[in-house]
């Protein structure tokens, strides 16, 4: 994924699990190394509808601030919650943990569904793609937790960046957009 977005000269946003930080250090340090922007999107996946602790969601978000920056090289400024949950309760925990914003995103693809055809993902995000969008994609697979792309979104990836960049789109990380 990483190339893909090399060759079409992208760059994005991870938002990132920590748990798969510590087991995939290189994969975060190169990302960060060629650019993209890191932020934090919770030690385990946590789903913050389903957690009432508010010490729990500190500490998955603590930890895995912590562990950005130990890998990246830069602590992380943005926060995703797992599922879009919950954002104002992630959102005040993330300030309490000197993260500067926590961030949606406006155009879904549906990756996540592992669809056969990736086709499907293409057509659903040129689909709903506006200026100023934010459009969420998953680079792994959240059970396996392993280094493997998302067969489907990987495959989709060249497609939405040449069609998006031959529509007069830029591609920059969240900070950058929300910034500008």
């Amino acid at each position: 994924m990483l190339d893909l977005l090399d060759t079409h000269g992208a760059v994005a946003t991870f938002f990132v699990i920590g748990s798969w930080v510590e087991r995939l250090p290189e994969v975060v340090s190169d990302a960060a190394a060629r650019g993209h922007e890191i932020g934090n999107h919770t030690w385990t996946h946590v789903d913050a509808d389903r957690t009432r602790e508010l010490e729990t969601l500190r500490d998955e978000v603590a930890r895995t601030s912590d562990v950005i920056e130990q890998v990246a090289g830069r602590r992380p400024r943005l926060l995703r919650p797992p599922y879009g949950s919950d954002p104002g309760r992630f959102a005040r925990v993330a300030a309490e943990c000197g993260l500067e914003a926590t961030v949606l995103w406006s155009v879904q693809s549906f990756d996540w569904m592992d669809p056969d055809d990736p086709g499907e993902i293409v057509a659903q995000v040129l689909a709903e793609v506006e200026p100023g969008a934010i459009v969420l994609l998953h680079d792994g697979q959240r059970q396996t937790n392993d280094a493997r792309p998302r067969a489907s979104t990987l495959a989709a990836l060249p497609a939405v960046l040449q069609q998006l960049r031959a529509d007069g789109y830029a591609f920059t990380t969240v900070s950058q957009l929300l910034s500008a």
